[in-house]
């Protein structure tokens, strides 16, 4: 009885997060830094576990734009080696094959081009398929993944916007996440960044060089993003 209680309560956290706001005590941070951020471990798991709310003073329209521009963050981040648009077909054929490096993921999509846009349908729900190579730093090898991404502009009218997403191939051991788009209150034209995502590269690292690394890569994302929505 003792452990399903504590399964029950363990299920219920997130809820609970949700029913009373995502994190509200970051609102103190976000008014000043525009930033915040909780990471932590699963336990006795190499899985990390990033909980963000970051504030961009841009309508979300804009940010929606500038946050699934798949084409441009190969140029404008450097935390990016490669990203490119697939379409479906594509994507499940790097699936079925289960490549075991990403010169072999990257030479079954070979010369692909595709638009960021390209299997978007505006203001609908619809369905994105990505591939990225992440730039991890030395001695660790890129990690990789086939991602498929479920993109949902419905509400567009209140600049609600959501995306949940998983990886279906690649070498990271696990990465799924979900993170969405929203006016704040208050705050005329800003909107808020909110989300939450589950990564292990499969390796063994320390994990505070991990969560600083996760945080780093997030804060130099956003100060790109930043100076995107800025031109």
């Amino acid at each position: 009885m003792q452990r399903l209680l504590l399964i029950l309560v363990i299920l219920l956290i997130p809820m609970l997060v949700f029913a009373k706001g995502f994190y509200p005590e970051a609102d103190v941070d976000l008014e000043e830094e525009l930033f915040w951020t909780r990471i932590y471990f699963k336990p006795k798991s190499h899985t990390a576990v990033m909980n963000f709310r970051i504030w961009f003073k841009h309508p979300p329209q804009k940010v929606w734009k500038a946050l699934t521009d798949t084409a441009s963050f190969k140029a404008e981040m450097n935390n990016y080696n490669e990203a490119k648009t697939l379409t479906r077909t594509l994507f499940k054929k790097i699936v079925d094959a289960n490549p075991k490096s990403y010169r072999e993921a990257e030479k079954i999509i070979g010369p692909n081009q595709l638009a960021s846009n390209h299997n978007r349908r505006p203001r609908k729900n619809w369905t994105d398929y990505i591939y990225f190579r992440f730039n991890f730093p030395w001695p660790l090898t890129d990690r990789w993944a086939a991602q498929k991404f479920k993109c949902d502009e419905t509400n567009y009218r209140k600049g609600q916007y959501k995306i949940d997403y998983k990886a279906h191939a690649g070498n990271f051991k696990e990465l799924i996440g979900h993170w969405k788009l929203k006016p704040i209150p208050g705050h005329s034209g800003w909107t808020e960044w909110q989300g939450r995502y589950e990564s292990n590269a499969g390796v063994a690292v320390p994990k505070f060089i991990t969560k600083k690394a996760m945080k780093s890569g997030l804060k130099k994302d956003t100060e790109t993003y930043r100076k995107i929505l800025a031109r």
